[in-house]
């Protein structure tokens, strides 16, 4: 079976907060604190407690513990023990609280939807409550907010009174800003956006119209093209991955120039370095925007789908697609063919 836990997929957040946002729920975000030690472990896993923690546990039940402890070979007490409850950093633990919370949800009435197992509805009061949950990190929406209360004070019941609450029109939600209003929701990552900036090793000054020129696609032969240094190279390549971070969640306009540079992460070159800093020089002028999305005709999905014929060097094509609710796109993508 499976070995770890899934995840609520990034398009599930942005087509329920588009939902929500149109119907005009109310939407709350909690975080269960400890939430694996509610799940029980479900096979046999060994521990050893080294130094000041197996001295801990002695202080704490010392009946129980004292005549298990022993000396490692530099003197430090040494305690072995058996997991009883999922722990942090055990490869099963997030599995084993996601069953938990599925077998919890669905005693209330709950059903997880067919398409993505992090994604939750029940028709309550009237109307559908729909949760999203990416481990212990959950969000929630109704209609009616003393249903979105009723479900938090479930949620307390079980994970205990220290459940993390944000309750109003503006949470921070899986790295991103969601901000209700006007039957609308704008998603940012303005604080990403300005982490990436501030940790590449080079200082971004200006700013570009666009995130690429007309030449994103063009590469120069081997014998042509200057390769980057290791230490360049190596920013070049976690660069781009922060940037496919946030731009398969809200940063759209920048999808096609970093599709390309995904492209080049083995061996950069000069243009590839250049083509780099000009996105980051179009962000550098455009930190605070955002993608804002509506489900103003939930009987209609549109997609946009176009291709660019043999644009790569290796004459593969080009492939983009955006799916709309109403307005912005909840689905989007670029990618070489």
């Amino acid at each position: 079976g499976a070995a770890t836990s899934p995840t609520v997929m990034t398009e599930s957040v942005l087509i329920t907060a588009a939902i929500e946002a149109t119907e005009g729920r109310d939407v709350a975000v909690i975080d269960l604190p400890g939430a694996f030690l509610n799940a029980s472990m479900d096979e046999v896993v060994h521990m050893v407690l080294r130094g000041k923690l197996a001295e801990l546990m002695v202080k704490f039940a010392p009946q129980i513990y004292r005549k298990y402890v022993t000396m490692g070979a530099k003197g430090e007490p040494m305690l072995y023990v058996t997991l009883q409850k999922a722990l942090y950093g055990c490869l099963r633990s997030a599995l084993l609280f996601y069953l938990k919370l599925v077998a919890d949800l669905e005693g209330q009435g709950f059903r997880i939807n067919p398409y993505d197992p992090c994604v939750a509805n029940k028709m309550t009061g009237g109307a559908q409550m729909t949760l999203t949950f990416h481990v212990d990190d959950i969000k929630i929406s109704h209609i009616d907010a003393d249903k979105v209360t009723e479900c938090i004070y479930w949620f307390k019941g079980i994970y205990g009174s220290n459940v993390r609450v944000s309750r109003g029109t503006t949470h921070d939600y899986l790295g991103m800003m969601l901000s209700y209003s006007n039957r609308q929701v704008r998603i940012s990552m303005a604080d990403y956006v300005k982490k990436v900036l501030d940790g590449f090793i080079e200082d971004i000054h200006g700013t570009a119209a666009t995130p690429a020129g007309e030449n994103l696609f063009q590469v120069r032969s081997e014998n042509e093209r200057l390769k980057l240094d290791e230490g360049r190279a190596q920013c070049f390549h976690s660069t781009v991955a922060q940037l496919l971070f946030v731009t398969m969640r809200c940063r759209r306009d920048i999808q096609t120039a970093v599709a390309f540079l995904t492209t080049r992460v083995k061996e950069p070159d000069e243009d590839d370095w250049a083509k780099l800093k000009r996105v980051l020089k179009y962000l550098h002028g455009t930190v605070y925007l955002s993608l804002t999305l509506d489900a103003s005709d939930m009987t209609l999905m549109r997609w946009w789908v176009d291709a660019s014929f043999a644009t790569h060097p290796d004459y593969r094509s080009h492939t983009g697609a955006v799916l709309s609710l109403g307005k912005g796109g909840v689905i989007s993508m670029s990618r070489k063919q």
